[in-house]
């Protein structure tokens, strides 16, 4: 009656856990009634005695326990789980934005600094075209200027040959030292010739002139004589030449001699006079 007493109390006792655990109970009592019905497989004594109410409910207790402890620890674990996987996530989101962030800022500054480097590329490229206009504007102007300065130096040796001309016809002429040598050089093989220079009276130039040409030719080894000329009318400007037929080939060479040093840039006037040893100069005004 005791045993029976207890069992039911322990069945009012198990009516308040859960289902799970009176299936427990219920699996614990069937394996306990084929242990006690089997006695082959183990002795009744190497078995603990499940017929003791306190060994039960003391197992039943911590086997009630463990599965709090176990539901406790899953709930705990879920709730760490769930938070963790929380953390994590919203960590990575916002790592995500901030690389994002990061790239758009990168990226901004990265367009900026390329719209910096576009337009300074296109300030290059306009100073740059506005120093090749320049350059070809000072080539343009330089060339312009090389042009007048060709012309301005044709105009002043147009100039200088104009007042050279001027000189030579304005100032008095004379016979410089290598005009001399050439002369003499010329006419050294006509030694101990005889030459008579005429000169018209009452102009000093023509008097000078004519004693330079008297000086040249004794220097070369002639006989010169000068004599001023009695002239009526307008005289003769130049040089007028007498030459009598034997001396021709002297008046060729004196005359070649004179142009060769630049005394005579012209034609030599001359005539035949009737006296054919007579070789006689006439200097006459510039």
């Amino acid at each position: 009656m005791q045993l029976t007493s207890g069992r039911c109390h322990i069945v009012h006792e198990l009516s308040e856990v859960p289902a799970g655990f009176l299936g427990l109970h219920l699996e614990l009592q069937v394996r306990l009634g084929i242990a006690n019905s089997s006695t082959s497989w183990h002795s009744i004594d190497a078995l603990p005695d499940l017929s003791n109410v306190h060994f039960l409910e003391k197992g039943l207790n911590w086997t009630t326990l463990a599965y709090i402890v176990f539901v406790c620890l899953a709930a705990a674990t879920s709730f760490l789980l769930a938070l963790f996987a929380g953390r994590v996530t919203s960590a990575k989101d916002t790592e995500l934005k901030q690389m994002q962030s990061s790239s758009a800022e990168v990226v901004a500054h990265a367009q900026a600094g390329a719209a910096r480097a576009n337009a300074q590329a296109a300030m290059a490229y306009q100073e740059q075209r506005r120093l090749e206009a320049d350059m070809e504007h000072a080539r343009a102007h330089h060339e312009q200027l090389r042009k007048e300065n060709l012309e301005l130096q044709l105009v002043v040796e147009k100039e200088r040959t104009a007042r050279l001309r001027l000189e030579q016809q304005l100032g008095a002429r004379h016979i410089g030292t290598v005009q001399r040598h050439t002369i003499q050089s010329e006419m050294a093989r006509f030694r101990g010739q005889k030459v008579s220079i005429v000169t018209h009276p009452g102009d000093p130039e023509i008097a000078a002139f004519a004693s330079e040409i008297k000086a040249t030719l004794e220097a070369a080894g002639m006989t010169v004589t000068l004599t001023p000329a009695l002239v009526f009318g307008k005289p003769q400007a130049g040089i007028a030449w007498e030459v009598g037929a034997h001396r021709r080939p002297f008046a060729m060479a004196l005359a070649k001699a004179f142009v060769d040093a630049g005394v005579c840039s012209g034609a030599i006037s001359a005539s035949e006079p009737d006296d054919a040893d007579l070789m006689e100069i006439t200097v006459g005004s510039k």
